[in-house]
This record gives structure tokens, C-alpha cells and sequence, in this order.
């Protein structure tokens, strides 16, 4: 019995304990949820507000040219360096200024091809004078078996006049006519004969017409075997080496680029801008752009063209916008830095702002009956509701609001808030724990309190009184 009495005890002790301990947690609970929150109060500003996007971007110059060769040849020489200074000449100029050489390649077999093709045009030549003196020949033939046929006719008809009287036999009259059927055969040969000499000979003029033709082409493939700046600029990247072999491009096979010429004058970034943000993008559009090799500085630009089709990448699809970089200053933007693009696509002047923190999300069924119900600015049909906190006699008050567009920091509230209202806008731990009507105090108010001795501000307690 006195080993159940004391287990008895015990349990019952126990219970009291957890009875204190329970009590205890729900009066600190029940303290907590009475406790004022500490916030920060803000009145809306009113003055302009420019929406931009980001976008990640590459730097080009605006101008660049690849060179590569239009014939397959070797490399001889290449007299320029990366980073030289090159040009395209003026001849108009006084004196003349000659095209910088950019590579010389291997022309003795363009050579040969141009040598055999003038012996070809000179033989054809000399086949068609062959031919037009055979012309003038049968030409003559021609005319000399006209002028016999003419005279066997004359003797055709003499001798049937004879022998009407017996002059002259039937046989001599048979013998003649056979002579001039043989005159008018041989007539229409020579005749057919020249006419095909004559065929030859267009025949041949057509071939030697292709024989320039090829002669030509030799001699411009021979051009190309020197490679000039066709504008004014730097090399900037060599890809060859002299002795190797370039060769040209086809259907499906780029041709050798041999190096890559650019104005570096004038510098673009090539931005990526996002499918969401591409409606938002105008030329003529201001930009700021800033590099890591210049944390420090900002660069300014204008939006000069953006792609009207979308270009492909391991993570999606971008448009392409090209931004001209404006007033480097003298800094070296050196082609294929890496950048980051703000480009300002509209300002709105003289609105209303607040904070963009200031502004939660709150379920539309969860806002008070007389704030939800005939409110224009709360939409029922929607799960969520925009709102930020009024400020008034120390209590948080929910107010649905319309919001427009927004930059880093502030957003521009188009209905629900006056400029004199005050709003709650921090510190960010404490902006999800409102509720309507939820007691606050403003931190500057609290902190002028202390300094002035507020008889209602929390005493500190002294460390030494504590520590006894």
C-alpha cells in the first residue's frame, strides 16, 4: 500500500507539473498574439517611374567582314597580325592609297589553266580562218559550175534546133542534155557544200567566243588569289597559317574563313531578350549596359534593330536586339564580352508608389466582408487579391489596391491609395504576419518615445541586478 500511495503520488505531481507547464505556454502564446508589431510606415511618393527588362548579352562590333577565299589554293603568305590597322584604299585620292594586303595565295596552277585556255583560243582562231578561206573557194566553184551550166544550156538548145533539121544526131542531143544534168548536180553539191562550211564556221565562232569566255574566267580566278581589305578596320582574328590549304564553301559545307575583319569604332551588344518581354522592345529605346571587366561604370546605348524571328538555345528560344553602345569614353569594349542589358521600355510620369514589398498577395476569401463585397478592386472571380496595409490608429487595415507596371524597387498603385495615406512597407519578416485590424506600432514613433523618455517603453534591466 505505501509503494502504491507513492506512485500515486508521483503520477499526480506530474500531472501538476504538466498542468503549470501547459498553463505557462499558453499564457506566453496568448501574450505573443497580443503583442504590437514593430513596422515601418511610409507615405506613397509621387514622381516617375521607368519599366525596363534584363537581358543577358554578347558584344560585336556593328561592322565585320569574314574573309574567305573564292578559289581552293594554298596559302602563301599572310602579311597582317591581329590587332593591325588595315584599309581599302581610295584611288581618287592624291596620292593613291593602295588596299592593305590581307593574304596572297598560291596562283601557278590558275597560271597554267589561263595559258592553255588563250592556245585553245588561238587554235580555234586559226581553224576559222582556215574555214572562211575554204568559203571563198566553194564560193568561186560555185560561180564557175553556174557559168558552165549556162553554157551547156545555150548548147542544149542549139543542138535541139538542129536537129529539128537533121543538123545534128539524137545522140549529140542526149549526150548534152546528160552534160547538163550533170552541171546542175554538181551545182546543188557545191551549193549544200557551202552551206555546211558555213554552219562549221558559226559553230566555231561560238566555240571561240566560250574560248574568251575561259580565258576570262582564268584571269579573274587569278584576282583572287590576292585577297585585299574590302573595308576599314583591325583584324581582328586569324584563323590559318600560311602553306595551308583553304578551301571554298558548298551547299552544305561552310567555306575556309581564313580571318575576320571589324570596325571597332562602332560596338553593338547582341541581347537575349526573353519571348515574354520581346512585345516591350522598340528601337529608339534607351539601354544601360554594364560589363564585369568595368563594375563600376555604366554604358550607355539606344536599341537599334531586334530579330523578328527567334533564335535557338539549350535552354529555349530568344529574340535577338541589338543594341549600339553610345560614349565609351575611350574604353577598349573588346568583341565577345559578356554584358548585362537594361533596356528602359517605358516612363510614367507624376503617379503613385509605393514600395514593391508593401504589396501582398492576399485570398480573396479571407479579406473582411465589408472590404471584399462591391469593391471594384477586388475581383471575385480571381483566388488572390493585390493589398497593401493602411496605417491608421496604430492598427494594420487591409486595402485591396490596383497596381500598374513596376521597376527594382517601387510599383506604380493606380486605385485604392491617396498621396497622404500611410502604409505599412516593412521590415519584410513582419509583412506576412499582418492581419486586418492587427495592433502595430510604428518604429519611428517608438524610437522618438525613447528618446524622450516615454514612461511606457520597456525598461532594461541592469546586468549586474540581473546577474544577483
Amino acid at each position: 500500500m505505501k509503494k502504491i500511495l507513492i506512485v500515486v503520488l508521483i503520477i499526480i505531481g506530474v500531472m501538476v507539473a504538466l498542468g503549470v507547464v501547459g498553463w505557462a505556454v499558453k499564457s506566453k502564446l496568448k501574450k505573443k498574439d497580443t503583442t504590437e508589431l514593430e513596422v515601418r510606415v511610409e507615405t506613397p511618393t509621387r514622381g516617375n517611374l521607368t519599366e525596363f527588362i534584363t537581358a543577358p548579352g554578347v558584344v560585336e562590333p556593328k561592322r565585320k567582314v569574314e574573309i574567305s577565299a573564292k578559289i581552293s589554293a594554298r596559302i602563301v603568305a599572310i602579311p597582317v597580325e591581329e590587332g593591325q590597322q588595315v584599309c581599302k584604299g581610295d584611288s581618287s585620292a592624291e596620292p593613291v592609297v593602295k588596299p592593305t594586303l590581307l593574304i596572297q595565295l598560291d596562283g601557278s596552277d590558275l597560271e597554267a589553266v589561263l595559258q592553255s585556255a588563250a592556245a585553245r583560243r588561238a587554235a580555234q582562231a586559226a581553224r576559222i580562218e582556215v574555214s572562211q578561206a575554204q568559203i571563198t573557194g566553194k564560193k568561186a566553184n560555185i560561180e564557175a559550175c553556174k557559168a558552165r551550166l549556162e553554157q551547156l544550156k545555150r548548147k542544149l538548145e542549139r543542138e535541139k534546133t538542129l536537129l529539128a533539121s537533121k543538123d545534128v544526131s539524137q545522140s549529140t542531143v542526149d549526150e548534152t542534155e546528160s552534160l547538163f544534168d550533170e552541171g546542175q548536180a554538181m551545182l546543188i553539191i557545191a551549193e549544200n557544200d557551202l552551206k555546211t562550211t558555213e554552219m562549221n564556221l558559226q559553230v566555231m565562232d561560238h566555240e571561240l567566243a566560250a574560248a574568251d569566255a575561259e580565258i576570262t574566267r582564268a584571269r579573274q580566278d587569278l584576282t583572287y588569289t590576292t585577297i585585299t581589305a574590302p573595308m576599314d578596320g583591325v583584324v581582328t582574328r586569324i584563323n590559318a597559317e600560311e602553306g595551308e590549304l583553304v578551301m571554298t564553301g558548298t551547299m552544305n559545307n561552310p567555306g575556309t574563313v581564313i580571318m575576320e575583319i571589324a570596325d571597332l569604332a562602332q560596338m553593338l551588344v547582341i541581347a537575349q531578350v526573353d519571348q515574354t518581354d520581346i512585345s516591350k522592345v522598340n528601337t529608339g529605346q534607351s539601354a544601360k549596359i554594364t560589363f564585369q571587366a568595368w563594375p563600376d561604370r555604366i554604358f550607355e546605348g539606344v536599341v537599334e534593330k531586334k530579330a523578328l524571328a527567334t533564335t535557338q538555345k539549350m535552354g529555349g528560344e530568344y529574340y535577338e536586339v541589338e543594341v549600339l553602345l553610345l560614349n565609351t569614353t575611350g574604353e577598349e569594349v573588346l568583341s565577345g564580352l559578356s554584358a548585362d542589358v537594361q533596356i528602359d521600355t517605358a516612363t510614367y510620369n507624376e503617379v503613385i508608389m509605393v514600395p514593391s514589398q508593401a504589396i501582398l498577395a492576399r485570398e480573396v476569401d479571407e479579406l473582411p466582408v465589408d472590404i471584399r463585397d462591391n469593391n471594384p478592386l477586388v475581383d471575385l472571380k480571381k483566388i488572390y487579391a493585390s493589398v497593401v496595409y493602411r496605417y491608421i490608429d496604430k492598427e494594420a487595415i487591409v486595402t485591396p489596391v490596383k497596381i500598374g507596371p513596376s521597376d527594382t524597387a517601387n510599383t506604380i498603385i493606380r486605385e485604392g491609395l491617396a498621396a497622404d495615406d500611410k502604409i505599412i512597407t516593412g521590415p519584410f519578416k513582419n509583412l506576412n504576419k499582418l492581419k486586418h485590424k492587427q495592433k502595430v506600432i510604428n518604429e519611428r514613433e517608438k524610437k522618438e518615445k525613447e528618446k524622450s523618455g516615454d514612461p511606457n517603453k520597456p525598461q532594461t534591466p541592469n546586468p549586474v541586478e540581473k546577474k544577483n
